[in-house]
């Protein structure tokens, strides 16, 4: 062959490859749809959110998103937040009985083939019993019977008001045949360990680079995938706006003060303020913090409103110290956010518990400074605490900050090896029970306060009043305790936004996905459902 014509080639070749590239990235949907979409990415400025099993993600929202595109549950919610159909294509509650009855589809089959049926769903609830799951309370559930080939009957050993959204739409249901064999379900990571029902399957999970990428379930029992491809990739906001406008991603959370700059450039969804920023206190082993009269010394020394205004550049709404925000208007007390900033107030409650101030500006009690480590992940949060420690260095209180990998931190907060900390969650726009998990649960997320038995006789009869006139009245009594006994203190609820282009369809569902969890892939977005 002649050079002119190796030339010719690889021209051609160059070409062909540059108009391939092009038609991978810019497909052929409509606007507003993903329909016929190669591939959609989504960034992500975390990455890694744990092994996609039900076991194996970390436990926050974005791990539980990444899972759920796998696995399926009984119910779910649509972007209105109303409950609809899934593996359940109806059911039904007796009051006297106290026992929900599904009738199931019987055309649903497991990625590897086999079918589905009750005895899955049964197998499931038992499963949970012995290997506890930690976004759904299994003590709740009394017995599971498979009452047909596809119907089951399950039985609560209490009256529980959230069961359809809190159970029966987040507990991802197993497959017998593939769950049966495995003891050892956090640490399990086979192949089979990701297959389940739901409309995409894993194609590949890299831990250290933080991406996912999924691959259409064709034969999902719901409808048409309508992407090829679904991948979660490591993105940084200060890149996410560049690679979105290079078409490199198609969704990404996005800093909020660039939000007026490209509004008419690319879609923007704004997350209710439901998820929250929480000063976390260590009431239960450090001897100072004990005290609920210094608990609240601390939450008059704090001035949020300098945090939201400085540090959140105005981008969020301050907290609520009862803590259900007040974008929640059908739960939330106004009457429990009683503290102001008021640092002399916060001097005189010190002062009356025997502390004096010395020389230097700081509070000495039996020749010990009221000193106290303020922990936080690197990266987030720092310009908070950086206020907070100033705010409490004014009321006489000295602070170092301490910046920790966020998982090192959740696991020192678990253990209770902490003085303070800042750290936060959503699940506030779900139903309310979720004041039980933040308050009486076990893991990092709850502050596990158990000194107020009224506060825990409040929420334990919160969840099993189907009333809400009367269980609207519990839940102003709680936050009202709540604020009273600060176990934490809540400073402020953040406003995030989300930017995307019209080949991705994403949306922040009413009331959040499962237990409240606010993030803006809902899984129905990309099916014919």
């Amino acid at each position: 062959m002649k050079g002119t014509d190796v030339k010719k080639t690889l021209l051609f070749l160059i070409i062909l490859l540059i108009i391939i590239t092009a038609a991978l990235y810019s497909g052929c949907a409509a606007s507003g749809s993903v329909k016929n979409q190669d591939i959609i990415r989504i960034g992500d400025p975390t990455g890694d959110w744990g092994f996609p099993s039900p076991y194996g993600i970390y436990p926050r929202g974005p791990g539980y998103i990444r899972m759920s595109m796998i696995f399926d549950t009984l119910v779910w919610k649509n972007r209105e937040g109303d409950i609809i159909p899934m593996l359940a294509e109806s059911w039904s509650f007796d009051k006297n009985k106290n026992m929900f009855a599904f009738k199931l589809r019987d055309d649903v089959s497991w990625h590897d083939g086999n079918s589905f049926d009750a005895a899955d769903v049964v197998f499931t609830f038992q499963y949970i019993k012995k290997h506890p799951w930690i976004w759904v309370d299994s003590e709740v559930i009394d017995s599971v019977e498979m009452t047909g080939t596809y119907s089951v009957n399950i039985y609560l050993s209490e009256k529980y008001a959230p069961f359809l959204n809190n159970i029966a739409g987040t507990l991802p249901i197993l497959a017998e045949h593939i769950w049966e064999k495995v003891d050892d379900p956090i640490n399990y990571t086979g192949k089979d360990a990701v297959i389940g029902t739901g409309p995409f399957k894993l194609k590949d999970y890299n831990n250290s680079e933080g991406t996912y990428l999924f691959e259409a379930n064709k034969d999902y029992y719901l409808g048409r995938v309508n992407i090829e491809n679904l991948a979660f990739i490591k993105v940084s906001e200060e890149t996410a706006l560049a690679m979105l406008e290079n078409n490199e991603i198609d969704a990404s959370s996005i800093p909020p003060d660039i939000v007026s700059d490209i509004e008419n450039k690319f879609l923007i969804e704004q997350e209710p303020p439901t998820w929250v920023a929480k000063l976390l206190i260590n009431h239960e082993s450090n001897e100072i913090l004990k005290n609920k009269e210094i608990r609240q010394a601390l939450v008059q020394a704090i001035n949020k409103s300098q945090i939201v205004q400085i540090s959140q550049r105005g981008f969020a709404v301050e907290g609520s110290d009862g803590l259900i925000p007040p974008s929640n208007t059908e739960w939330y007390c106004g009457e429990a956010a009683k503290y102001d900033f008021d640092c002399s107030r916060s001097k005189s409650l010190i002062e009356s518990l025997g502390w004096s101030m010395q020389e230097d500006g700081y509070y000495y009690k039996d020749g010990d400074i009221f000193y106290l480590e303020l922990a936080v992940s690197s990266g987030d949060f720092e310009r908070d605490a950086q206020i907070i420690k100033e705010n409490l260095k004014n009321a006489g209180i000295k602070v170092d900050i301490i910046t920790y990998e966020s998982k090192t931190l959740d696991s020192m907060v678990e253990n209770w090896n902490f003085d303070i900390a800042i750290s936060g969650h959503g699940g506030l726009s779900g139903d309310p029970e979720s004041l039980n998990r933040i308050i009486l649960g076990n893991d990092f997320n709850s502050v596990r306060y158990f000194k107020n038995k009224h506060l825990i006789n409040l929420l334990n009869e919160q969840i099993a009043e189907m009333d809400n006139a009367k269980r609207k009245e519990m839940l102003f009594e709680i936050q009202k305790i709540y604020a009273d006994e600060l176990p934490s203190i809540t400073l402020y609820y953040p406003q995030w936004y989300w930017a995307h282009n019209d080949r991705v369809k994403i949306y922040y569902t009413e009331g959040g996905l499962a237990t409240g969890i606010p993030v803006p892939i809902n899984k129905t977005a990309f099916t014919d459902i």
